[in-house]
């Protein structure tokens, strides 16, 4: 029931229906997440994928062109798109947000999100919604489970397994059952791996073990009502490659309740609103999984235990003025408190046992209005214009009475110190439909408040001072352009950018003053340009030909330098054969090199480590569609067992019982086997 934008919808069923035309109903691998628009991008979670059927949020995101990963193992990557990371894509999981609690960015939010739970995955490009939270000024992604009414009594589901090299496991399962009025809903998973070993049979220090169980109970009276009441649960542990600590617990609660209603009659014609909650409790440490060794920093088993809540509200109306205008408008607020304690010796002192300590409280209300005018609504070319505009009032409280080691500490210059901004965000965009053709053209701004990792994650501080947390708002001004093409046997997309950022926060841990090299975020000038390009042709009637290419630039204005942490040129090719219930194909991933790089510089995910080398990887797959319920698939990620690491993939470490390695190697040769049955 969740409101699309018209444009979305108008697009999005033009693409449904030239696929129906030409393909059978049977389920496919996704090789490549396909364009839905110039503008968005929707792919299905529960479909099967390759390369292996992703375990978390940016696992999913890595399918689909524009999207990089900061590689740290097995798990629990940082997803990036267009060259920007953390807070920079405003990542909303059923209408809600959930922050991590690790200062260094062990659980991203991506790390709390098991894709197959979830029914629609969503990318709006660029500052082109305000909708959905501030922050957005590379993309915003909406997973979303269904919330449609039963349309009589029963149950239906889907349940999914896959083992895979290197001991990868993973069960999911999603059950929806009741009557017209009343339905329960229970999404499980469960998924654990061991270390694996790179092309060269190295083994990389990456094991992971995690679960979650999320319920749904709602009551639906009619077509047009809807009210449900969310509780989750989740936990796990991850090895690292790249620190000194791995995660031993994830530790999340979440609770959230929802009203959605259409057709109302009066000015507004249907309403959202949601509230929800929820709590990271995370654990890192450096004996759990892992033998432990001294070291000058952690003499003995050491660990730490950061934590978050966070508590969102949104309420929006949408309102049909007359044929041509509708507006979606309301408000939203959330707030967040993090807490941290450190026991330095673990045996002796349980952090389990010890008091936990406030360092940071953030508060935003935001204020939101988006127009859609319809310019044209009869012939074959439709147009509409497309404008939005938020306010967000945004506080922080920097609660960090010491900053430094427990070793050496030096009293915080801006203990208990409050800062408030007030921001502004907005975007108009012409779009045109027009028989087989659509584009659009849209200039958008946005500010986006300091996050806690550039405030105060990872012990950051400020050119000038111990302490970051005066830092400038960053302020991106972006131009879109997009172009998609559909004809009976071929789909061609192109989305364009260009970006200029006013103070982008840039992590520098090679800041040179007078006597020292300092690590600390700074703001600077930046610009960033690019594409994403997608072609998909149907050969015949059994042979399709699917090609993406990416490519980001970016600049560092103040410092007359690249701009770190900028994925390479990026090509895939994709094929497949469909003869009856089988299909075959295989993905051909090319990587350029990348030289235009800041060593030690880049952003809260990760910073540049130097020039990394191009490479190819080949993929091949097959399925079996048994029935239109039950299809298995099997399949062999990096065919030829290549040694590679991507160029955003960070720096290891030297872990205890592994070799040193300079990057984290992605895996060797895998093989893997799933089974995906709709029921």
């Amino acid at each position: 029931m969740t409101r699309n934008l018209i444009w979305l919808a108008i697009t999005a069923a033009f693409s449904a229906h030239s696929q129906d035309m030409h393909t059978d109903n049977l389920e496919r691998i996704v090789v490549i997440a396909p364009m839905h628009s110039p503008l968005d991008i929707k792919t299905d979670p529960k479909a099967p994928r390759q390369p292996l059927p992703a375990q978390d949020g940016a696992d999913l995101l890595s399918s689909i062109a524009g999207f990089s990963l900061v590689k740290k193992g097995g798990a629990s990557s940082d997803p990036v798109f267009r060259g920007m990371a953390g807070s920079r894509l405003n990542i909303i999981t059923d209408g809600g947000l959930t922050l991590g609690g690790c200062g260094g960015r062990m659980d991203p939010p991506t790390a709390y999100i098991t894709p197959q739970t979830y029914d629609t995955l969503t990318v709006i490009k660029g500052p082109q919604t305000v909708l959905y939270g501030p922050g957005n000024s590379a993309a915003t992604v909406i997973f979303e489970r269904e919330s449609e009414r039963l349309s009589e009594t029963g149950w239906q589901g889907f349940a999914n397994a896959t083992l895979g090299s290197f001991g990868k496991r993973m069960v999911n399962a999603d059950v929806k059952g009741g009557t017209e009025d009343y339905y329960a809903r229970v999404a499980a998973s469960k998924s654990d791996a061991d270390d694996y070993e790179d092309g060269e049979g190295q083994s990389i220090h990456s094991a992971y073990d995690k679960w979650n169980l999320d319920s749904e109970f709602a009551y639906t009276p009619d077509d047009d009502s809807l009210y449900s009441l969310s509780l989750g649960r989740s936990d796990g542990e991850v090895a690292y490659a790249d620190r000194m600590m791995d995660g031993s617990k994830f530790d999340r609660n979440h609770v959230a309740l929802n009203v959605e209603l259409d057709e109302l009659s009066g000015f507004a014609h249907a309403l959202e609103a949601n509230v929800y909650y929820n709590h990271i409790d995370h654990i890192m440490d450096n004996h759990s999984l892992r033998p432990f060794t001294p070291n000058m920093m952690m003499k003995n088993p050491t660990s730490s235990n950061p934590d978050r809540r966070t508590w969102g509200a949104k309420l929006m109306l949408t309102s049909t003025i007359n044929t041509q205008h509708t507006l979606s408008y309301g408000l939203d607020h959330q707030q967040n408190r993090h807490r941290t304690r450190v026991s330095m010796n673990q045996p002796e002192m349980p952090v389990e046992s010890m008091p936990r300590r406030d360092n940071a409280e953030f508060k935003q209300t935001g204020l939101f209005g988006e127009l859609e005018y319809a310019l044209s609504t009869q012939g074959p070319t439709r147009s509409q214009w497309v404008s939005g505009l938020r306010l967000d009032d945004w506080s922080a409280t920097d609660k960090r009475q010491q900053l430094g080691s427990m070793m050496m500490p030096m009293t915080n210059p801006t203990a208990n110190e409050t800062r408030d901004d007030t921001l502004w965000s907005g975007f108009t965009r012409y779009q045109v439909q027009h028989q087989d053709m659509s584009y659009y053209i849209g200039a958008g701004h946005s500010e986006r408040f300091p996050d806690y990792w550039e405030l105060m994650g990872g012990g950051r501080r400020g050119v000038d001072s111990l302490s970051a947390f005066l830092l400038e708002p960053e302020k991106t001004n972006q131009l879109d352009i997009g172009w998609m093409l559909q004809k009976s046997t071929m789909t061609t997309s192109v989305s364009l950018f260009y970006n200029r950022i006013d103070d982008y926060l840039l992590t520098d841990n090679q800041y040179e003053t007078m006597d020292k090299t300092l690590a600390v975020t700074r703001n600077i000038d930046a610009q960033t340009m690019g594409l994403e390009m997608e072609t998909r042709v149907e050969l015949s009637k059994r042979l399709n030909f699917t090609t993406s290419i990416n490519y980001v630039r970016g600049s560092n204005k103040t410092d007359h330098t690249a701009l770190a942490q900028q994925p390479p040129l990026q090509a895939r090719f994709a094929m497949d054969y469909t003869l009856d219930k089988w299909q075959v194909g295989g993905l051909w991933r090319l990587v350029k090199s990348q030289n235009r790089v800041a060593i030690g510089q880049g952003n809260i995910a990760g910073q540049d480590v130097g020039p990394s080398h191009g490479f190819g990887t080949l993929a091949l797959n097959a399925s079996y569609s048994y029935s239109d319920e039950l299809l298995v698939s099997f399949g062999v990620d990096n065919v030829l067992d290549k040694a590679y690491a991507e160029h955003l993939s960070r720096a290891g470490a030297m872990v205890s019982g592994y070799a040193q390695i300079d990057k984290v190697n992605e895996a060797g040769r895998t093989l893997w086997a799933n089974v995906n049955w709709r029921f």
